[in-house]
């Protein structure tokens, strides 16, 4: 008595491994559950027409576990149908593990499609299967019928009165064959040992148009309706590799896929490939139905018209675009445009992040109502135009109310935001993109309404409150991260349009009640490096907000901007106090700043230097501590930060090249004749002579004048790569 793992491997080899994929995977599915390994799957798959090779089957089924949902009885239920029974020969032997479909064991002797077709006895019409089939006159010269008697047994049934049907290598040369009983009397067969893969057998002329079907009785329905080449391919699996094998031999022939009723999606798949025309069933028929069953029913005429309007598919757009760069002075690029100046730049995604409660959605609301009047926000200008505000986790009374304080704060009449400013609530609807596990996703409804009014009202600024309710995805998975900012990326293409996604941060963030690094968002690294423009917002512990600019891929970063959000009031720059005529209108922690500069240059003139890198143990902040006058200014070390950049970029200070006594080089902050200006100090007197001294080990420099900045790498702004390989950034 067989074992249950020899009696599943038994009915496994029973079944046709040139099926369809969905019917190969749960064949797959069912073997696994009986007990049956990968290598039992490979060598199984090897067997068929439409084999993939090894790697394919392990990725296929290497997640898959026995006692997942498609059970053993299913491999004995489908090996039942196809005629098997419990110690029957296997119509169908297993090749040695890792060997190709073409290197199948060789036929036993007098097993081969030759032998057989030699002793087989001459086809009729009156073949009862040619008879119900109603193919009287179709060419008889190759086909064939096991003579009555005949010892030939496949899948535990007699072949005698069985019709031959020989399939062809693309050479010529006999490769297999097809076995077809009398209607009601069996099921096909192939030939035990001889591979399918790549054979067909051709009905009609071998000339012309190729009409590639799936069975003999479809291709002799077109060889009925229309005279022309009609290629049997025995079973929908080998298709694709004969109308491969068709195309390279001949790259001008017209080839004709027809598919039956359920295939068409795949067929489309292996036209486009091949560049071959395509014959679907009309609308209406049963899955599996194919051209025989509609010629049954209306007739060769109609056929014949549906063969002769057999279209190619739509060649797919050009994935790869080639861009010109001959004209790039000639003929340049239009300059990037910006609905908020510097911030948020047209035709891209933008994101804006902040602590849950900070004042994003509010902010936002606040630059859309700037936009659709052309008012600056914050002192930074705004092109006018329309604005959408898509809100997704606020309900509308909640956006009307900060809406009402807006334009009461700011004296505006709502009638002047009509038809110009676009508020939607779409908290009941609030996903614009979904996805499941690890699939790549797909845009929902409401995205499409959305795509559909940006483009009606040629909306110029959209806002989308906010990320974690748009997003219906896992947030750490990159395919449906970019895939989602993607879609969104194709909103801002439609009108050229600037599209401000909000986003919460991540927990480090919040636990910490600041950005790490400039990274804040929750999630995989595809928001930040997918948004081209990057806003931050924060609330420090004195409760003043920053608004930092973290990246913008086209242009240089703004300098962060401190607002105050004063008692029933809105967010606004926070009030200049001018003691010297120096002070620019509208820069923040200027008194603070100044004061952080005078202490900078008094501990340079003391030899004690604050350092740029952000790992020294004598950055700003830490060098400057426990200074008494340090502390009457009540900065963190996140104010501390946030003006050592203002400063910087305000060029007030930059970094200084200079050798500890160990005569090991470092970096240190110094002040520019700016910085001495604008903190009210006197500018030390420069060098008269070609070299100088670094006032630390005594030895001699090389730079002439007045010190200078080191070579860079990168913006201002940005973090920049020093000559001595140190990574000069901006660190309290």
């Amino acid at each position: 008595m067989l074992s249950e793992v020899a009696r599943a491997s038994d009915a496994l080899h029973h079944l046709d491994a040139s099926c369809t994929r969905d019917e190969w995977h749960k064949i797959g599915r069912a073997a696994i559950a009986a007990g049956l390994t990968i290598g039992d799957l490979d060598t199984w798959s090897a067997t068929g027409s439409n084999y993939g090779g090894s790697s394919d089957v392990k990725a296929a089924f290497r997640t898959i576990k026995p006692e997942g949902g498609t059970g053993a009885g299913t491999l004995f239920r489908l090996a039942s149908a196809a005629g098997w029974q419990v110690g029957k020969p296997s119509p169908r032997p297993a090749p040695a593990q890792n060997r190709n479909t073409e290197q199948l064991r060789k036929p036993a002797p007098g097993m081969s499609a030759a032998d057989v077709w030699i002793r087989c006895e001459p086809a009729t019409n009156q073949h009862a299967y040619i008879v119900t089939k109603g193919a009287a006159g179709v060419p008889l010269d190759d086909l064939r019928v096991v003579a009555a008697g005949d010892s030939l047994q496949i899948a535990g049934q007699s072949m005698a009165g069985f019709l031959m049907v020989p399939a062809y290598a693309p050479d010529g040369e006999l490769q297999s064959a097809q076995f077809i009983p009398a209607s009601g009397t069996g099921m096909k067969v192939n030939l035990p040992g001889a591979s399918m893969a790549g054979a067909t057998f051709t009905v009609g002329p071998n000339v012309g148009p190729a009409h590639l079907c799936e069975g003999i009785g479809a291709a002799w329905a077109v060889w009925q309706a229309t005279g022309q080449r009609a290629v049997c391919c025995f079973g929908w699996g080998n298709v694709r590799r004969v109308a491969v094998d068709m195309r390279e031999r001949d790259p001008a022939a017209r080839l004709v896929l027809v598919p039956d009723t359920g295939k068409e999606q795949d067929a489309v798949k292996i036209a486009t490939e091949v560049g071959a025309a395509i014959v679907a069933m009309p609308t209406g028929w049963p899955d599996n139905s194919d051209i025989h069953d509609l010629m049954a029913r209306e007739g060769g005429d109609v056929l014949a018209l549906l063969l002769e309007n057999a279209t190619e598919p739509p060649r797919p757009a050009q994935r790869l675009k080639s861009v010109s760069v001959f004209d790039v002075m000639t003929n340049p690029a239009r300059p990037t445009a910006f609905v908020w100046d510097g911030y948020l730049p047209r035709g891209v995604v933008s994101l804006f992040g902040a602590h849950g409660g900070t004042g994003k959605s509010t902010v936002a609301l606040m630059l859309a109502v700037c936009t659709v009047l052309g008012r600056p926000l914050f002192g930074v200008a705004t092109e006018q135009s329309t604005a959408l505000f898509v809100s997704l986790e606020d309900g509308d009374n909640i956006v009307r109310h900060r809406l009402a304080g807006i334009c009461r704060s700011w004296g505006i009449d709502p009638v002047e935001l009509h038809g110009r400013l676009h508020i939607v609530d779409g908290t009941e609807n609030p996903e614009l993109f979904c996805a499941e596990t690890r699939g790549s996703g797909e845009t929902t409804a409401s995205y499409l309404e959305l795509r559909n009014l940006v483009q009606s009202e040629n909306i110029g600024l959209v806002v989308v409150d906010n990320a974690s309710d748009a997003f219906g995805g896992d947030e750490i998975q990159r395919r449906q991260v970019r895939a989602f900012m993607r879609a969104l990326a194709d909103v801002a293409r439609l009108t050229a349009c600037s599209v401000v996604l909000l986003a919460h941060v991540d927990k480090a963030t919040s636990r910490n009640k600041k950005a790490d690094g400039g990274e804040g968002y929750s999630g995989s690294t595809a928001w930040h490096n997918s948004a081209r423009s990057r806003l931050f917002l924060t609330r420090g512990d004195n409760g003043l907000l920053t608004l930092e600019h973290q990246k913008n891929n086209l242009g240089r970063m703004r300098e962060p901007l401190t607002l105050e959000w004063l008692e029933g009031g809105f967010p606004q720059v926070v009030a200049e106090i001018c003691f010297d005529g120096s002070r620019q209108q509208g820069r923040v922690d200027d008194d603070r700043a100044a004061a952080l500069l005078r202490l900078i240059a008094e501990f340079e003139s003391r030899k004690q230097y604050c350092s740029p890198a952000l790992t020294s143990r004598n950055h700003v902040y830490a060098l400057l501590k426990s200074e008494p006058a340090f502390q009457i200014l009540k900065l963190k070390q996140d104010d501390t930060k946030r003006i050592v950049t203002q400063c910087q970029r305000a060029k007030w200070i930059e970094p200084l090249d200079y050798r500890s006594p160990d005569r090991k080089p470092h970096q240190r902050w110094t002040l520019t004749p700016e910085g001495y200006k604008f903190a009210g100090l006197a500018a030390p007197t420069a060098p008269t002579c070609a070299n100088y001294q670094d006032g630390t080990d005594g030895t001699v420099g090389t730079r002439g004048g007045a010190p200078t900045a080191p070579t860079t790498l990168g913006g201002v702004g940005e973090r920049a790569h020093t000559t001595d390989g140190a990574t000069g950034g901006v660190n309290p």
